[in-house]
């Protein structure tokens, strides 16, 4: 959670300081060693009304859920597969929360696999975020577009919001949720797999959207369910993204966006930072294969802000999961004004 140092100390972060969260640029004046804690998770088909959706739940289940979300403890809170802000109001309380989902459309929703008596919901990307820890540290949040590009078929729009403080923007952050079904699979020459296909141009389109806050030198954190192993060895994804490089783009049928000839420059900004790269994951769906698919990334100047050690995975316990994702949290130092 936020936490601002008295006078002429520094905070020690050590195992005690649990899950983090993430703020700050160089624009914007904030508190000197302001700390945020910021995570991503995503709730596994969370619907509005009891016994809804892909995974129907009664109140001791929404209870449990709220459950983790106290323990998270976060000050930002990225949230994945939410029906909507009512849903997401069932987890985080509105009293503390500003609460954002995205605004795509629901229409045409199919029957939930092996459920013919359960309608699909929405699964829309958004915010969680504890209004008044940040007001404590002199920082508001804006709700920005959606990144409606990087949505499939209408879904999955990407949610933006930016953290200001007195003078200006101080970082962007965006709750993702790319396409499932191509963890780990080539995305270079001829890509077979429609899924992975679907992906590649996601690909293209999220690297323009990167370089062009790197070439800004703007602060900015990707959080989400990235349906990827980006810290596999040699992943396509995570090498393409984090190349280090800017250029100017174009559209392309297939890869979604592509460079124009010519144009490629090193940036430093565009080298990019994926907390917990490295640590197997706890939780991961096959152990053969210990790699997460929700990451948070960090680029810009925000890349620097980063807590060593804070990368945390929450454990739901014994008994059924809540959900099919643990939440993933960082700490972020914001730089002294």
């Amino acid at each position: 959670m936020i936490s601002i140092p008295a006078f002429g100390a520094r905070r020690a972060i050590g195992a005690a300081a649990v899950l983090a969260a993430l703020l700050a640029p160089p624009t914007a004046a904030v508190a000197d060693g302001v700390e945020l804690t910021i995570a991503t998770w995503n709730i596994e088909h969370l619907a509005a009304a009891d016994g809804a959706g892909c995974r129907p739940r009664t109140e001791a289940d929404y209870q449990r859920l709220r459950d983790v979300a106290a323990r998270l403890d976060a000050d930002i809170v990225a949230v994945q597969e939410v029906q909507n802000a009512d849903a997401l109001a069932r987890v985080f309380d509105p009293d503390i929360y500003g609460l954002v989902v995205s605004a795509r459309r629901e229409d045409g929703r199919d029957f939930c696999r092996g459920m013919d008596s359960q309608r699909r919901l929405a699964q829309r990307t958004g915010f969680a975020i504890n209004r008044e820890r940040l007001g404590a540290a002199g920082l508001d949040y804006r709700v920005l577009k959606g990144f409606r590009e990087l949505g499939t078929e209408g879904r999955r729009w990407g949610t933006r919001v930016r953290i200001e403080g007195d003078d200006g923007p101080v970082v962007e952050l965006m709750s993702l949720h790319l396409k499932s079904g191509c963890a780990w699979n080539s995305l270079e020459g001829r890509v077979r797999r429609d899924q992975c296909a679907v992906l590649l141009r996601q690909r293209g389109i999220l690297e323009e959207w990167i370089d062009a806050r790197a070439e800004a030198d703007r602060p900015f954190v990707l959080l989400g369910d990235f349906n990827r192993q980006l810290d596999q060895r040699n992943d396509h994804f995570w090498n393409a993204i984090d190349d280090g490089e800017v250029c100017a783009w174009r559209p392309d049928r297939d890869l979604g966006r592509r460079c124009k000839a010519n144009t490629t420059r090193p940036d430093p900004d565009a080298d990019l930072v994926l907390a917990g790269a490295g640590r197997p994951f706890p939780y991961a769906h096959n152990p053969k294969y210990p790699y997460a698919i929700d990451h948070v990334v960090l680029g810009g100047p925000a890349a620097d802000w980063l807590v060593r050690g804070s990368w945390r995975v929450l454990d739901y316990g014994a008994g059924p999961k809540p959900s099919d994702h643990h939440p993933i949290a960082v700490t972020l130092r914001l730089p002294p004004k």
